[in-house]
Protein backbone atom coordinates (compact mmCIF):
# COMPACT_ATOMS: atom_id res chain seq x y z
CA UNK A 1 0.00 0.00 0.00
CA UNK A 2 2.77 2.30 0.85
CA UNK A 3 4.29 1.49 -2.96
CA UNK A 4 7.55 0.71 -1.49
CA UNK A 5 10.16 -2.03 -2.54
CA UNK A 6 10.97 -5.02 -0.69
CA UNK A 7 14.50 -3.22 0.24
CA UNK A 8 13.18 -0.41 1.27
CA UNK A 9 11.30 -2.20 4.12
CA UNK A 10 14.00 -4.27 4.79
CA UNK A 11 16.33 -1.40 5.06
CA UNK A 12 13.31 0.75 7.11
CA UNK A 13 13.59 -2.16 9.58
CA UNK A 14 17.06 -3.34 9.59
CA UNK A 15 16.38 -6.74 8.57
CA UNK A 16 17.37 -8.16 5.68
CA UNK A 17 15.93 -8.68 2.07
CA UNK A 18 15.53 -12.01 2.75
CA UNK A 19 13.40 -12.10 5.48
CA UNK A 20 11.07 -9.70 4.06
CA UNK A 21 10.75 -12.07 1.20
CA UNK A 22 10.28 -14.71 3.50
CA UNK A 23 7.60 -12.71 5.08
CA UNK A 24 6.00 -12.13 1.90
CA UNK A 25 6.00 -16.05 0.71
CA UNK A 26 2.99 -17.89 1.02
CA UNK A 27 5.29 -21.08 2.74
CA UNK A 28 6.70 -19.11 5.10
CA UNK A 29 7.34 -20.18 8.29
CA UNK A 30 6.12 -18.00 11.38
CA UNK A 31 8.60 -15.38 11.95
CA UNK A 32 9.37 -14.08 15.39
CA UNK A 33 7.85 -11.80 17.40
CA UNK A 34 10.58 -8.80 17.16
CA UNK A 35 10.69 -9.04 13.29
CA UNK A 36 6.93 -8.39 13.43
CA UNK A 37 7.27 -5.46 15.57
CA UNK A 38 9.94 -4.21 13.25
CA UNK A 39 7.65 -4.54 10.12
CA UNK A 40 4.89 -3.38 11.88
CA UNK A 41 6.89 -0.12 13.41
CA UNK A 42 7.67 0.72 9.61
CA UNK A 43 4.33 0.72 8.21
CA UNK A 44 2.30 2.14 11.50
CA UNK A 45 5.38 5.07 10.73
CA UNK A 46 4.07 5.72 7.46
CA UNK A 47 0.86 6.00 8.31
CA UNK A 48 -1.30 2.36 8.10
CA UNK A 49 -2.62 0.58 10.80
CA UNK A 50 -2.69 -2.94 11.09
CA UNK A 51 -5.69 -4.47 12.75
CA UNK A 52 -5.22 -8.25 14.51
CA UNK A 53 -7.93 -11.03 13.42
CA UNK A 54 -10.86 -11.39 15.68
CA UNK A 55 -13.29 -14.18 16.07
CA UNK A 56 -15.12 -13.16 13.35
CA UNK A 57 -12.49 -11.99 10.92
CA UNK A 58 -8.82 -11.93 9.53
CA UNK A 59 -6.29 -9.76 9.74
CA UNK A 60 -6.66 -6.26 8.19
CA UNK A 61 -4.39 -3.59 6.95
CA UNK A 62 -5.61 0.39 6.01
CA UNK A 63 -4.53 4.10 6.19
CA UNK A 64 -5.01 5.37 9.82
CA UNK A 65 -6.35 8.24 8.65
CA UNK A 66 -8.37 9.23 5.71
CA UNK A 67 -6.54 9.98 2.82
CA UNK A 68 -8.82 10.46 0.22
CA UNK A 69 -8.28 7.77 -1.93
CA UNK A 70 -11.13 5.64 -3.45
CA UNK A 71 -11.79 2.23 -2.31
CA UNK A 72 -10.88 1.11 -5.81
CA UNK A 73 -7.03 2.16 -5.05
CA UNK A 74 -7.62 -0.83 -2.62
CA UNK A 75 -8.09 -3.68 -5.41
CA UNK A 76 -4.78 -3.91 -6.18
CA UNK A 77 -3.37 -4.82 -2.71
CA UNK A 78 -6.95 -6.92 -1.91
CA UNK A 79 -5.79 -9.07 -4.93
CA UNK A 80 -2.31 -9.34 -3.93
CA UNK A 81 -3.51 -10.69 -0.45
CA UNK A 82 -5.00 -13.75 -2.19
CA UNK A 83 -1.84 -13.79 -4.82
CA UNK A 84 -3.84 -13.42 -7.77
CA UNK A 85 -2.35 -12.07 -10.81
CA UNK A 86 -3.89 -9.43 -12.77
CA UNK A 87 -4.59 -11.99 -15.69
CA UNK A 88 -6.02 -14.44 -12.84
CA UNK A 89 -8.30 -11.69 -11.94
CA UNK A 90 -9.49 -11.23 -15.50
CA UNK A 91 -10.38 -14.29 -15.81
CA UNK A 92 -12.03 -15.19 -12.51
CA UNK A 93 -14.20 -11.75 -13.01
CA UNK A 94 -14.75 -11.87 -16.49
CA UNK A 95 -13.23 -8.07 -16.74
CA UNK A 96 -10.33 -7.15 -18.98
CA UNK A 97 -7.06 -6.94 -17.79
CA UNK A 98 -6.50 -3.35 -18.77
CA UNK A 99 -10.14 -2.17 -17.44
CA UNK A 100 -8.78 -3.97 -13.51
CA UNK A 101 -5.91 -2.08 -14.10
CA UNK A 102 -7.06 1.28 -14.52
CA UNK A 103 -9.52 0.57 -11.60
CA UNK A 104 -6.35 -0.15 -9.29
CA UNK A 105 -4.35 2.73 -10.32
CA UNK A 106 -7.15 5.31 -9.20
CA UNK A 107 -7.83 8.90 -10.45
CA UNK A 108 -10.83 8.37 -12.06
CA UNK A 109 -13.39 11.46 -12.38
CA UNK A 110 -16.21 8.41 -12.54
CA UNK A 111 -15.30 5.01 -10.97
CA UNK A 112 -17.30 2.27 -14.08
CA UNK A 113 -19.38 0.99 -10.52
CA UNK A 114 -20.27 -2.26 -12.51
CA UNK A 115 -16.95 -3.32 -12.89
CA UNK A 116 -15.59 -2.08 -9.50
CA UNK A 117 -18.22 -3.78 -7.76
CA UNK A 118 -18.12 -7.03 -9.81
CA UNK A 119 -13.96 -6.98 -8.89
CA UNK A 120 -15.34 -6.33 -5.60
CA UNK A 121 -17.46 -9.16 -5.22
CA UNK A 122 -15.23 -11.90 -6.51
CA UNK A 123 -12.60 -10.39 -4.37
CA UNK A 124 -15.23 -10.93 -1.49
CA UNK A 125 -15.87 -14.68 -2.54
CA UNK A 126 -12.67 -15.18 -2.49
CA UNK A 127 -11.74 -14.38 1.19
CA UNK A 128 -10.76 -10.37 0.83
CA UNK A 129 -12.48 -7.84 2.20
CA UNK A 130 -12.44 -4.44 0.18
CA UNK A 131 -12.80 -1.71 3.62
CA UNK A 132 -14.40 1.95 2.06
CA UNK A 133 -12.37 4.85 3.67
CA UNK A 134 -14.65 6.50 6.47
CA UNK A 135 -15.02 9.68 8.10
CA UNK A 136 -11.91 8.84 10.76
CA UNK A 137 -10.28 6.44 8.50
CA UNK A 138 -8.78 5.33 5.45
CA UNK A 139 -9.46 2.63 3.46
CA UNK A 140 -7.94 -1.10 3.13
CA UNK A 141 -8.45 -4.23 2.98
CA UNK A 142 -9.37 -7.51 5.36
CA UNK A 143 -9.48 -10.87 4.97
CA UNK A 144 -12.67 -11.94 5.67
CA UNK A 145 -11.77 -14.91 7.84
CA UNK A 146 -9.34 -15.39 10.49
CA UNK A 147 -6.53 -17.55 9.05
CA UNK A 148 -5.49 -20.61 10.49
Amino acid sequence: MLGKTQEWLANAAKITPAVVIGLESPKRKFPDDHTLSLVKAVFEANGLELTAATEDQGEAVRWREPSGKSWTECLRHARAMLGISLDEMAEISGIGRSAIARLERGGHKRVPERSASKLRDVLFDNGVLVIPESRDQGAGVRARVKYR
